[in-house]
């Protein structure tokens, strides 16, 4: 709920579930240092008030999915900064992963992502804090400080992941636009100093995994389509 605290503009956001207070306290720890600043935070939380415009799913879906990727390895590259230790207590990637063990068994593309999974799970490289839910409408613009991310999920694991999910965004059909996935992992491993093959790989275990949480919310087009991200991203490896 937008709200004036000592006279600027805030946000207030109260946590109703432990996966937001994870992020409530993710964003304590980041500080600010490329994400919104909490002013205060004592159970709810009171968050640097962003803009709503200018939009990345708007640049992305109007010609402009080049910049919009930019920006958003731009904003990866705040929250994944060096941060005096230690690191708040969040879940590791093997916990996420447990819908996609559940679901290995219902169908080729679920079982070749589960091995897909379970090879970068068990070989983990550049662990840090992610965000966990980095996307386009999770990345707002501050006329004074740029663009800044919000609503992260908190969770430990490789850095590569948290890039997974920007291809499975703005939308799962302009995910699966002819070449935009190949273009978008080239920009991304450029622009983030990635290894492409490794995302990709990253890419097509998590739009599965986003694939099983369709499912059990009985979301049968989105899982089709997210199954449909993780073939194309097993395809390119």
């Amino acid at each position: 709920m937008p709200v004036r605290w000592q006279g600027q503009a805030a946000m207030l956001k109260v946590a109703r579930s432990a996966e937001e207070v994870r992020g409530h306290d993710l964003m304590v720890w980041l500080g600010g240092q490329g994400t919104a600043q909490v002013f205060r935070h004592e159970g709810e939380a009171l968050l640097e008030r962003l803009e709503p415009t200018p939009s990345l799913t708007d640049w992305a879906l109007s010609g402009q999915d080049d910049a919009a990727t930019r920006v958003l390895c731009g904003a990866a590259a705040g929250v994944h900064a060096a941060r005096v230790p230690p690191w708040p207590d969040l879940p590791g990637l093997p916990r996420w992963f447990r819908a996609l063990e559940a679901a290995q068994g219902q169908g080729e593309v679920f079982a070749r992502a589960w091995g897909t999974a379970q090879r970068l799970l068990t070989d983990p490289r550049d662990v840090r804090p992610l965000h966990g839910d980095l996307h386009h409408g999770n990345v707002l613009h501050s006329p004074e400080r740029g663009w800044l991310v919000i609503d992260p999920k908190g969770l430990i694991g490789e850095r590569t992941f948290d890039f997974a999910n920007i291809l499975c965004n703005p939308t799962l059909e302009h995910a699966l636009m002819p070449g935009r996935l190949d273009r978008q992992s080239a920009l991304i491993a450029r622009q983030a100093g990635l290894d492409r093959a490794r995302l990709l790989a990253w890419v097509g275990a998590y739009a599965a995994l986003s694939g099983a949480w369709h499912l059990e919310d009985a979301q049968e087009e989105q899982a089709r389509q997210s199954l449909a991200v993780s073939a194309l991203a097993h395809s390119l490896l």
